[in-house]
């Protein structure tokens, strides 16, 4: 299988209540030096790749936040030190209030295909919450760029949100399916150490969503996106077919290679995961003695990771876990055939003969069910 490669941006235009990633705001001034050591990485990332990339992904942070030249720096660097291969999907991760005309016409010319919009809601005072630098107005006005400009292009919602009504978060569903999107992410917040919401969340301030309302939430968008053609193929993924985020499904593959490049960008071979030093300073250093190995956070997956790896991932995924393959990789393992009928019995899984997976209420228990299965 060819690689893929993941680049870290890590400039925001603010820092939201919600994340916890290894990016920053008002730092606009680092971009300069920040692109003179990426493109010093992806130079050496290039000359580990075992072939053309499969795929491509920007994140952060956020990629649109970068300058006209930047932005163009940073895709000529992997076009300089990669070979894409026929089909290659390359994603970019943008936010409304940074996306111009300019940028994405820049981003495709430079063999950009496919833009990832942060919209999360339609609610003013949801996005005043949350702390996003755009309001409404510039999320429908970014939503008329991305359908208008022929690339694939996908938009994020959250629910679960502190004070979120049921209604809400279905309108801004509704709202979003008026661009006719190919590929909507939606994700349960989750409180993460040291965020504002989680300081918040810590002095009483906030409230997280009950269980009821969460499950409520996540089934009912689930069927509001099934009934205009957008079907779940991961717990927080959906797409019309055939507009599945390749990347992403890289991700859920433990047979998949990924680069990775920019700080606290995460990397996996079979069976290896690493990551790059998280903090910009400590990456910068580390950039700057020649990306030594030792530098890098690394993990080898021993046989009993890798099981229980097989397992999450595959349970994340509509098609679920492949049994035939695990009766083949690990022979020595048998397969919890009881816990699977206690899941069939309680309406959570199905199983075909080389199949196991989730249905209804098994995805609430995502997580609780993975865990018993591979235990």
């Amino acid at each position: 299988m060819n690689p893929s490669l993941y680049v870290h941006v890590p400039f925001c235009e603010t820092k939201c209540a919600y994340c916890d990633f290894a990016s920053w705001a008002d730092r606009g001034s680092e971009e300069e030096a920040w692109l003179g050591r990426i493109e010093r990485e992806l130079g050496l990332r290039g000359r580990d790749a075992s072939g053309p990339l499969f795929s491509v992904f920007f994140g952060g942070g956020t990629p649109s936040a970068l300058s006209e030249r930047g932005l163009e720096r940073l895709c000529r660097a992997v076009n300089d030190n990669f070979r894409l291969a026929e089909g290659c999907e390359w994603s970019m991760e943008a936010n409304p209030v940074s996306l111009t005309p300019a940028k994405l016409g820049l981003a495709r010319s430079s063999g950009v295909n496919r833009v990832s919009l942060g919209v999360q809601s339609f609610e003013p005072e949801l996005l005043k919450r949350m702390g996003r630098a755009h309001d409404a107005d510039q999320a429908r006005t970014a939503l008329d760029l991305v359908a208008g400009s022929g690339l694939r292009w996908s938009a994020d919602q959250i629910f679960a949100l502190p004070g979120q009504t049921l209604d809400q978060f279905l309108s801004s569903l509704e709202a979003l399916l008026s661009w006719k999107p190919s590929h909507v992410s939606f994700y349960g917040l989750t409180l993460e150490p040291g965020t504002d919401f989680w300081k918040q969340h810590e002095a009483g301030k906030l409230q997280e969503a009950d269980e009821d309302l969460y499950a409520d939430m996540y089934l009912q968008g689930v069927a509001l996106l099934a009934d205009a053609g957008i079907c779940r193929y991961e717990v927080s993924n959906f797409a019309t077919p055939g507009q599945e985020c390749r990347h992403n499904e890289a991700y859920w593959d433990t047979r998949s290679t990924w680069l990775a490049a920019g700080n606290a960008a995460h990397g996996y071979e079979p069976y290896l995961r690493w990551r790059n030093p998280r903090g910009l300073g400590a990456w910068s250093e580390w950039v700057d003695a020649g990306c030594p190995v030792q530098g890098v956070a690394a993990e080898e997956l021993d046989l009993e990771e890798r099981w229980t790896e097989e397992w999450f991932l595959g349970l994340r995924q509509e098609r679920g876990v492949d049994l035939a393959r695990l009766r083949a990789e690990f022979p020595q393992k048998q397969i919890p055939l009881g816990s699977i009928a206690r899941r069939i019995a309680a309406g959570q899984v199905v199983a075909g003969a080389d199949t196991v997976r989730l249905v209804g209420d098994g995805w609430l228990l995502l997580d609780a069910i993975a865990v018993e299965l591979s235990g």
